[in-house]
């Protein structure tokens, strides 16, 4: 297992990286291990700007004290608020954003959140430069979207600079891709830019600690979903795969120890060390897509359309679907089976596990996290729901993947995705019962 990487996530000193390692990236920095009070008054002044607009994680707003602290620090220079993204950055959400940019004549916008928050806060920032401000409509923004391509593409720049202080892992907020939601068809869309991402993004495990459990580790999945994806792909070479290898094991360990100092250690020291190994290990599971360009597999694009339609949370979708996924995929291709046999010999070395099947490897993990495995625990069961989330996904911008041919497919694993082992007589059960309560759209991950 590659060291230089899990050697220095094991350091808890606060340091600045350039976001990607690629010119398009200069001036674009992260810094790990942030104090996001004291980052941020420095970004602005160094920047020059005097005119906030502050959008928060409501639940982050009303049980702690990070946005009321930031707000007492920052004083007059905030002009403007808004309290609360749903999940999958629902294109009302985003035009919200954009005409208050508009209105407070904002020159910063800071987003504390999760991906659905820095998503919309991305995507505002493009369309306050692509429609006019009698333009910001629903289907203005749709007009932009490509279908054949299924994406839009933005060229002009950003007028505001934008800070994103992550509070989950599905690590959004280092791509210059973002995703919203269309409210009439629920179907969720995305947008390119290479001006899209963040002008600085502040890890700060101290803000990130404040995340419910449930959701960190649940995006902690999303960000195990693109180490995973990416080891599987075609697209994946040795050198990619060594970097995912490594990202791998640190996000493993980091949840882990998470888990056990919130179950059983009650130790804040190693909650905090949990967190913020799992920060960098999320950027770093998305060096496969952001800088080798190998693409996501059918559990993001299933991911996507299944949280978009049904409001099931952004995390919480990969741990149904990834091991549904894995299962049908190996079943079907003998290249698909050999691949995950590698990635399995990596995850049992790394846990101590014994496990036999990589479906029923992550479906373990994820029962051990305490978070759902079957679509009946998120209160997904109607055939005409799954049915328009195959409609969604073969149209998704993930679409185009090894083993996923069409709206059969993916109807086969969601079928999978109901429930029972998933390599046969593998683990089965676990998670948390009832009707999707707790795992649906309650405000959670904005």
């Amino acid at each position: 297992m590659p060291s230089s990487f899990y050697d220095y996530c094991s350091s808890r000193k606060k340091r600045t990286i350039q976001q990607l390692p690629i010119p398009a990236r200069k001036g674009h920095n992260a810094i790990l291990n942030s104090n996001y009070i004291q980052d941020i008054v420095d970004a602005i002044g160094t920047w020059g700007c005097q005119r906030i607009l502050l959008v928060h994680s409501k639940t982050l707003d009303e049980n702690t004290d990070v946005v009321k602290n930031l707000k007492e620090k920052l004083g007059w220079f905030v002009v403007g608020t808004k309290s609360g993204v749903d999940i999958h950055s629902p294109y009302e959400d985003v035009l919200d954003i954009t005409k208050l940019l508009n209105e407070k004549d904002a020159d910063c916008l800071v987003s504390i959140g999760s991906s659905s928050c820095s998503d919309a806060c991305k995507i505002a920032r493009l369309m306050q430069v692509t429609l006019a401000p009698d333009s910001l409509t629903v289907e203005a923004m749709e007009n932009l979207v490509d279908e054949e391509k299924r994406l839009a593409t933005i060229h002009n720049k950003p007028r505001v600079r934008m800070i994103a202080v992550p509070t989950g892992l599905s690590a959004g907020e280092w791509n210059n891709r973002s995703a919203a939601t269309n409210p009439h068809t629920h179907k969720k869309q995305h947008f390119a830019s290479e001006h899209g991402a963040p002008d600085l993004i502040l890890c700060d495990p101290e803000v990130a600690s404040t995340s419910p459990t449930k959701l960190w580790l649940s995006s902690g999945m999303r960000a195990i979903d693109h180490c995973i994806e990416t080891m599987l792909s075609d697209a994946c070479t040795q050198e990619v795969f060594h970097h995912m290898e490594d990202a791998l094991a640190v996000l493993l360990s980091g949840l882990r120890d998470y888990n056990d100092s919130q179950t059983t250690t009650h130790d804040r020291t190693e909650l905090v060390a949990g967190i913020s190994t799992c920060q960098l290990g999320s950027r770093n599971a998305m060096m496969g897509l952001l800088l080798w360009r190998v693409p996501m597999g059918a559990s993001h694009a299933i991911g996507q359309q299944l949280g978009s339609v049904c409001g099931v949370m952004h995390g919480i979708t990969t741990c149904i679907v990834l091991a549904p996924v894995l299962s049908y995929t190996a079943a079907k291709s003998d290249t698909q089976a050999q691949r995950q046999g590698r990635v399995l010999g990596i995850w049992n070395k790394i846990l101590g596990s014994q496990y036999t099947c990589l479906a029923d490897a992550v479906m373990g993990f994820v029962q051990d996290l305490g978070l759902p495995t079957e679509l009946g625990e998120v209160g997904v069961l109607d055939q005409k729901v799954l049915g328009k989330v195959a409609e969604c996904t073969v149209r998704d911008a993930f679409g185009a993947m090894e083993g996923l041919g069409g709206k059969e497919d993916v109807l086969a694993i969601l079928e999978k995705a109901k429930g029972g082992g998933q390599c046969g007589g593998g683990v089965n059960g676990g998670g948390v019962n009832g009707s999707g309560d707790g795992w649906l759209d309650a405000d959670a991950p904005a």
